[in-house]
Order: structure tokens, then sequence, then C-alpha cells
């Protein structure tokens, strides 16, 4: 399991212990060198559970880049089936782990999808709700993806995916990278699942989106619609 940290020291030992609570998976902390002691904590955690793996990298490069390097690593490495990516920030639970991997048995990618059975988000105001569900809307339109949470940031693969994600064209840093790298893999062939989540927004630290993340969000998807065209 790939989970990217930035100033998330308070969450990291909740969130390991309600991971724990699901299963023994190895999980690979990658930290973007947080000023808060993040890596601090989870060295503790490694040092009490050799499936605890710390990934460091010198600064805050964004969620892509970061993503990118545990990709390297995991390939690198090998004796990875299948990979699971989620959030620190306690917004993704642990217990819809068992039906994400459950699904792969049928599938090579699924999404865990806040909008697949109606709208299943807690703790978010309408007009947060609204800009996701739209947003969702946004890229399907300029895409052609038929996913309804192309955003979702909770998702699992299978490790021959790896080479896709990695020789894609790729290049967001922040949270359009999730919506670059599922079209890639839709392009590519990949038989892509949804489960239904419960996400629930997070309760300690800050957003980490900031308007060039936002901005990045909302070219990346007619980005790759020019992109679609371009090669047809």
């Amino acid at each position: 399991m790939l989970i990217p940290t930035y100033n998330e020291a308070l969450n990291v030992g909740p969130l390991y212990n309600s991971i724990r609570e699901q299963c023994d998976f190895h999980l690979m902390f990658i930290d973007d060198g947080s000023p808060d002691g993040t890596a601090l904590k989870i060295e503790e955690l490694a040092r009490k559970d050799k499936r605890v793996l710390l990934l460091r990298r010198g600064r805050k490069e964004g969620l892509g880049n970061a993503y990118r390097d545990a990709f390297r690593r995991v390939r690198e490495e090998g004796g990875w089936d299948r990979i699971f990516m989620m959030d620190a920030d306690l917004s993704h639970q642990p217990v819809h782990l068992s039906a994400i991997d459950d699904a792969l048995e049928d599938h090579v990618l699924v999404l865990g999808s806040r909008y697949i059975q109606g709208v299943s988000v807690l703790n978010w105001s309408i007009l947060r709700l609204n800009l996701s569900y739209s947003a969702n809307k946004y890229i399907r339109l300029l895409t052609g993806m038929p996913f309804s949470d192309c955003t979702s940031g909770f998702r699992g693969f299978h490790s021959s995916l790896i080479p896709v994600l990695l020789s894609s064209t790729s290049n967001a840093s922040g949270y359009a990278f999730l919506v670059e790298t599922l079209f890639d893999a839709w392009k590519a062939g990949a038989d892509v699942g949804e489960v239904p989540i419960v996400f629930v927004e997070r309760r300690m630290g800050s957003s980490k989106v900031s308007p060039g993340v936002f901005m990045e969000s909302l070219l990346t998807p007619l980005k790759l619609r020019l992109r679609s065209l371009f090669r047809t």
C-alpha cells in the first residue's frame, strides 16, 4: 500500500492502527520532507512493524511526483502483486480495502467511488460537494471516461499496470495526476472497475489543495481531450 504524506504527524498513528485492524499489507509511506516530524512517526512504526516502509523525499513536490517515485521503488524491489493507494488524512476508510481487493479478482484497476451509489461523502459543505461532483462530470465530458469518480485517490491495481503508469505522458504534480493515470490506464485497455466507499472529510491537519493545484486540475481534462484528438 502506498501512502503519500506531508504534515500528517497527527494522522499517521491512527491511520496505521485502522489499517492493521483490516489487513497486514506492506505499507510504504512517501514523505515529502514534512517539517512537522511525520517521518519520525513513521520510523517509530517501522521499528515495531517490519512491514512499514518509509520513502523519504527531500521536499514537497506534489502528489504525482510522490507516487511516481513510489511506483519506481515498487518496480525495482519487485514482489508486489497488488498495489493500493490511499490518503493519509483518514478520509479514506481502511474498512473498504477488502472490497477493493476482492474487485481486483475481476479488474486490473479498481476505484473506490464516492458517487457510484448516489453520494457517499460525510462532512463536506454543499459547495465543496457540488464542486467535486461537477468536476467529475466535466472530466467525463471532455475525456470520454465512463467512471463515476475519476478523481478518487483510493484505488488498487495489479502491479502489471506499473509500466503503463510510468511510461505515460503524465506530468501533473497535484491531484490531476489521478485523472491522468486513470485516463492512460483506460486508453491502454485496462479493465477498470469501481466499488462504493464512504469518504469522510479530514478531522486533523489542513487540505493540500493550492490555487496552482486547482488550476492544474481544471486544465488537465482539456489537455487529455486534445491529446486524444491529436493521436486520432
